[in-house]
């Protein structure tokens, strides 16, 4: 029980560094360093709400900060992020190729369909044959 109260103080008076707000530069883009994926180690450039997803997603870093110790991720935290380093990843390589990022799925549910507000002069859209007359 004592182990257990030791660790418990351990972990709040460890030194944990403040998380800041990034600051944009001028056109609005911030510096993240990517701690995993396939830009592990490299410093990114991107706008800041991407950086500050990708800091909140736990693939980049604030490169201006300490390091510091944080909670170590478990296996489904570790895989979400390097999922979403992978999809950022991807995402630039498309733009930069010139392809469309695929539309959104439908909503759950089906397909969505819109409605007339007044109905069509002939229900359902199109004309039947009439059978021929005697």
């Amino acid at each position: 029980m004592a182990d257990d109260d030791k660790r418990t103080n351990e972990k709040k008076t460890r030194a944990k560094a403040e998380q800041r707000a990034l600051v944009p530069n001028a056109e609005g883009n911030v510096m993240v360093e990517a701690i995993m994926g396939p830009y592990r180690g490299q410093h990114l450039t991107m706008t800041a709400t991407d950086g500050q997803a990708a800091i909140d997603a736990h693939w980049a870093r604030d490169p201006t900060e300490a390091i510091y110790e944080h909670d170590e991720l478990d296996e489904a935290e570790r895989t979400a992020a390097l999922d979403a380093s992978h999809t950022w990843a991807q995402a630039q390589w498309d733009a930069a190729q010139g392809v469309e990022p695929p539309e959104p799925p439908p909503p759950e549910g089906g397909v969505t369909r819109r409605r007339a507000l007044e109905p069509e002069e002939k229900p359902g859209g199109y004309t039947t044959r009439a059978a021929p007359r005697r």
